[in-house]
């Protein structure tokens, strides 16, 4: 069975980026894994230990998260969900498509960043120039 990595944010594009996937999941022999990274602040911003932090940002992804399994469980596609931490969502996302050995990724043109206005679609556009993995792109 072929894999299909789907970087979920929360925002309008991430869904997006799923609904094609699961199109694409329909039409083939193809299982979905939904990934979030959750941002880890650096160490000398925190102010709380480091598992409150990742509590709190685990439950701020809930709802999108859950929201993007029954999207796959309406549609009978096979998915696992992971939600990862780390300092650069582009570099762990290809990172994780790499070791695991993921066969597409699909990805939202744009996500939610609290630079968005810079890094317009900074992710995806790094995913394109670096991975080896394929990437569909969904605006």
């Amino acid at each position: 069975m072929k894999k299909i990595l789907v970087p979920i944010d929360g925002s309008p594009n991430s869904i997006r980026g799923l609904e094609k996937a699961i199109e694409f999941a329909s039409n083939d022999n193809y299982s979905i894994t939904i990934l979030h990274v959750a941002t880890l602040p650096p160490v000398h911003i925190i102010g709380h230990s480091k598992d409150k932090v990742k509590k709190s940002l685990a439950k701020k992804s809930q709802k999108f998260i859950k929201d993007a399994e029954d999207r796959c469980i309406n549609q009978s596609i096979p998915f696992t969900t992971k939600l990862v931490y780390g300092s650069d969502p582009a570099y762990d996302i290809e990172q994780f498509a790499k070791k695991y050995k993921h066969d597409l990724i699909v990805i939202g043109a744009k996500g939610k960043s609290t630079l968005k206005r810079l890094f317009l679609g900074s992710v995806s556009s790094y995913l394109v120039e670096t991975t080896k993995t394929p990437v569909t792109v969904i605006k």
